[in-house]
């Protein structure tokens, strides 16, 4: 788990994949869905970011600042790409990602756990009639069918498991008084937060330091339709979440019981440590597992017709993993508490 002497560091380097991401929405043309999740995929990428130097603190940075606090704990970040079989192309998405956050402590292995979450790709579209992000910014090309689809995945998967992927401009690109409204919007969600334990000090820290959240990226919940920036804004720290915090949220939670609605899948992350191998042989291309997911959305009957239709399979999936005492002898790492 990610301490307050960590948190810092973590949320410098996430924020400033972040803040690399959203400056794209900024551009006359904007890149759609396809091209800003490969453009994430490559700002997490080690090897990308040391090629292109396009990030002001790296993962390689990152890693050395939490080696210098002392607690053998290692942030590593993978990118896959999975070759699906030309019989199953046709169920893979262009714009969605797989995600999979995983904790491997080897001196405490009884804490280790793994949560994988299928997430669908959407960007922010100006209004017509603006060349700015205002309160008439919605998000297009989310129509009826498909949020069946994502609704027949989260019935089949469990709670949670499936996500919208939102790419935006961050608050601060955003003109006023768009800008102030999504603060308020903010000061409001945030208005009964404790801001206990490591997660919400920090939380406090960024809000005092930034004077709000600037995040472009956000994970929110497939309950209902994404529509506009206002209406996103208004689900802020409820049913969505920057990806910076998305990510700390697993390793720094609030608490046992309480956890974003329709967020952290298979409920709050402390009271179920077993990973879920099924979405997670998904999520990472297990050719048997997609083949039986197909088969059970085919059963439900309306799209046995069109199974064309389908889109299950991410082409890229993100790990990030979390290792403590990796430097350790294997076979003395492990703390033994008499």
């Amino acid at each position: 788990m990610f301490g307050p002497q960590h948190l810092t560091h973590i949320i410098r380097y996430l924020d400033g994949v972040d803040s690399t991401l959203s400056q794209r929405m900024l551009r006359k043309y904007p890149p759609d869905e396809p091209a800003l999740t490969n453009e994430l995929c490559a700002l997490l990428d080690a090897d990308t970011q040391r090629a292109e130097e396009r990030l002001s603190y790296s993962v390689e940075q990152l890693n050395a600042d939490l080696a210098a606090v002392g607690d053998g704990l290692d942030f590593e970040v993978t990118l896959d790409t999975y070759p699906h079989n030309t019989a199953m192309e046709r169920y893979v998405s262009q714009s969605d990602f797989g995600l999979v956050i995983t904790y491997d402590n080897r001196v405490l292995p009884d804490e280790n756990w793994s949560k994988a979450y299928l997430v669908q790709a959407k960007r922010l579209f100006r209004d017509s009639s603006s060349t700015e992000y205002d309160h008439r910014a919605r998000f297009q090309a989310v129509d009826g069918e498909q949020q069946t689809r994502l609704n027949r995945l989260t019935a089949i998967l469990g709670g949670g498991a499936v996500h919208y992927g939102l790419y935006c401009p961050q608050t601060s690109a955003i003109p006023d008084p768009t800008r102030t409204q999504v603060r308020a919007l903010h000061t409001r969600n945030l208005a009964d937060e404790i801001f206990d334990f490591g997660r919400g000090l920090a939380l406090r820290d960024t809000l005092t330091t930034n004077g709000g959240i600037d995040a472009g990226i956000w994970l929110r919940s497939i309950e209902g339709k994404p529509t506009g920036l206002l209406a996103l804004h208004n689900e802020a720290f409820r049913s969505a979440l920057p990806f910076t915090w998305f990510v700390i949220e697993h390793f720094a939670p609030r608490s046992h019981h309480r956890s974003f609605r329709g967020l952290i899948h298979g409920g709050p992350v402390l009271s179920e440590r077993q990973p879920d191998d099924r979405l997670k042989r998904i999520v990472m291309g297990d050719q048997q597992a997609v083949r039986e997911l197909i088969d059970e959305i085919a059963a439900f009957g309306e799209e046995r017709e069109a199974p064309a239709n389908i889109t299950v399979l991410p082409r890229h999936t993100i790990t990030i993993k979390v290792t403590v005492g990796r430097s350790l002898p294997p076979d003395t790492a492990r703390a033994h508490i008499d």
